[in-house]
């Protein structure tokens, strides 16, 4: 066998190997890089990239239902969202029946739900509150592990 075979054998592995080695990585970094995956204020700001404050409740609900990463919309014309922290600051009524601050007079909310490694699952929910006028005033995210 000579030199220039020898040459061409150890590119080809080379190259192969640097295939291997992407093919093999690149499920680990699209999990890792995926914004859900983040953070509780990452994903917020992350969703309020998409659906900014003052966005109509319309566009908003179009936004959400095309971006499969969020879940399906769950749509609440007559109600704000009830604030899964109790009561938040910033003037926000407090409902008498369960004693937790009211985002808004309309909502929207979305669950995103993955399994992570030692049998445990995440689940992250994200509340978008409207005003009476259909504009969007708040989101906020919930994250949350199950066994």
């Amino acid at each position: 066998m000579n030199e220039k075979s020898k040459l061409y054998r150890k590119r080809v592995l080379l190259v192969l190997s640097i295939i291997a080695g992407i093919l093999m990585t690149w499920p680990l970094v699209s999990r890792i890089y995926n914004p859900m995956r983040m953070p509780a204020p990452i994903i917020r700001f992350h969703i309020l990239r998409h659906t900014p404050i003052g966005m109509c409740v319309e566009e908003a609900i179009e936004v959400i239902g095309s971006n499969g990463q969020w879940g399906d919309p769950v749509i609440n014309r007559s109600s704000g969202f009830f604030h899964p922290a109790g009561i938040v600051p910033g003037g926000w009524p407090v409902s008498e029946v369960t004693g937790v601050s009211i985002i808004g007079d309309q909502s929207v909310q979305a669950c995103y739900r993955y399994n992570i490694p030692l049998f445990l699952d995440r689940i992250v929910r994200i509340f978008w509150g409207f005003d009476e006028n259909g504009e969007l005033i708040d989101v906020y995210v919930e994250s949350l592990f199950t066994p």
